[in-house]
């Protein structure tokens, strides 16, 4: 059928992605990925971007705005932390902004960062340059439909193992990264 056309090899680069899970369950997924944000940019030494997962527009913005409140509540040695929603109703322009550079390093040393915050609309169909660490909180919204009342809508609900594997491959395009899964091991497994 394809008349002995010659087969090509091209393989993917990955770099090693060291992943974390957490110990116990989270209550509250979106106050452990702020937190979880925060502790990144305040204790890694290695320059880097973090990719963090959420499951919608109105998520995704309350968590650009709380992450803006707590690192000035940090004061001005600290940082800067860049934060850039990323969803699929966003205008083209905004959703740009994701390939711009991060923050420059301050005159003391603290490493400047950009944050993504996306739905799984990065999860496959781009890669962000200098995405070092990934936060994935195992949720998305999925279309379900309800055949009783002839309707659909979208429920937050827990990821497939190829999903995790697909997010926790965003950390290592470029460089080895980190993913931390919030959520335990077992319920990865």
């Amino acid at each position: 059928y394809f008349d002995n056309a010659p087969l090509m090899n091209v393989p993917g680069r990955t770099h090693p992605v060291e992943i974390f899970y957490t110990p116990e369950p989270e209550r509250d997924y979106l106050e452990a990925a702020i937190r979880t944000v925060i502790q990144i940019h305040m204790c890694e030494e290695v320059a880097g971007d973090i990719l963090l997962f959420l499951t919608g527009q109105e998520e995704i913005e309350e968590a650009c705005k709380r992450l803006k409140r707590e690192i000035d509540n940090l004061g001005p040695e600290v940082g800067e932390l860049k934060c850039i929603p990323l969803y699929s109703s966003l205008p083209p322009n905004l959703q740009q902004r994701i390939f711009e550079a991060p923050p420059p390093v301050k005159a003391n040393g603290a490493i400047g960062r950009k944050v993504v915050v996306s739905t799984n609309i990065a999860e496959t169909s781009l890669t962000i340059d200098g995405v070092v660490f990934v936060i994935d909180p195992g949720f998305s919204k999925q279309k379900v439909y309800n055949p009783r009342i002839r309707v659909e809508s979208l429920l937050v609900s827990p990821i497939s193992k190829a999903s995790a594997q697909q997010r926790a491959g965003r950390a290592g395009r470029t460089r080895p990264g980190k993913c931390f899964r919030l959520y335990t091991e077992k319920a990865y497994k």
